[in-house]
């Protein structure tokens, strides 16, 4: 498993691509918005002092495992949006969490020594 710790500031958010793509045998889009969701879900509401993030490629599953100092919080236990009818009633935001249950194989979350660990594995091919 190889791990980064980052500044809870967006721009790291391309140190954070750079290190998950040298993992992988190829970009993976989705792997991409999950990663993209869940680091600006927490720079933007965590308070967090840090983002730890291990990564693990056993192929073909992927093993994301992100870890803050920040505000407790479970993604998991966050009730799914309201889809909109059409794409005109669509709004920003709010659908992230939810496109990344959607899109992950498996998540988990613990609240361990202050610290959240949200830990997300997805099938890449």
């Amino acid at each position: 498993m190889n791990t980064v710790t980052l500044k809870p500031e967006l721009n790291e958010l391309y140190v954070l691509n750079e290190f998950i793509l040298n993992e992988l045998p190829e970009e993976n889009l989705q792997v991409n918005l999950i990663v993209e969701e869940i680091f600006s879900n927490i720079i933007n509401y965590s308070k967090t002092d840090f983002i730890t993030v291990n990564v693990e490629f056993n192929t073909p599953i992927l093993t994301l495992e992100f870890i803050d100092d920040g505000l407790e919080f479970n993604p998991l236990l966050k009730e799914n949006p309201k889809l909109p009818d059409s794409i005109d009633e669509a709004q920003i935001g709010g659908l992230g969490i939810f496109l990344t249950k959607q899109m992950a194989d498996d998540i988990s979350y613990d609240y361990l020594n202050g610290e959240n660990h949200l830990k997300i594995t997805k099938k890449v091919e």
